[in-house]
């Protein structure tokens, strides 16, 4: 019912980028916001990465409703706030943010996404179409440095630094 079964390229490519970039938060536990967290999947990774806090937001009532059982499924519940509050209304900063949205969302929202993500934070960014790859990343230019990328077929994930 809601978007993120794991089966998806730009899904698989946020689970990895996850899985690299945790471990260097090292044993401390780290807050992470999900940003349109639809059945909450990329949430219930960050806590069972290591994140203490998860602030999983969604626009769709329906992803919402998906994503709070799926947490109680997997166990995390504790660990992770499910809110329909919208980017701009969010004010603490995140030594993560993951957003898999489109193109056209994430270029929409990059301001409010810069604003969320904390001093040295990372950005994980997917659900972006080969051709437009390079436009979502000029977004972030100045800001932040693109560390990884990765394609698949036509799809591609990035993990970006804040300088």
């Amino acid at each position: 019912m809601a978007f993120g079964t794991g089966t998806h390229a730009t899904t698989r490519g946020c689970l990895e980028f996850i899985e690299k970039v945790a471990p260097s938060f090292h044993e401390r536990g780290f807050k992470a916001l999900d940003v349109g967290t639809g059945s909450g999947i990329l949430a219930i990774a960050l806590a069972k990465s290591g994140a203490r806090r998860v602030l999983a937001v969604d626009v769709d009532p329906v992803a919402l409703k998906v994503a709070g059982r799926n947490l109680r499924c997997n166990g995390v519940e504790k660990k992770v706030s499910v809110s329909g509050a919208k980017l701009s209304g969010i004010k603490p900063l995140f030594p993560l943010v993951v957003a898999n949205l489109t193109a056209e969302t994430i270029i929409d929202q990059a301001t409010a996404l810069k604003k969320r993500v904390a001093a040295r934070g990372f950005l994980i960014l997917s659900g972006i179409l080969y051709s437009k790859a390079e436009q979502v990343a000029k977004q972030f230019g100045g800001e932040f440095k693109v560390m990884r990328r990765k394609r698949e077929k036509e799809w591609v994930t990035l993990t970006l630094r804040r300088k």
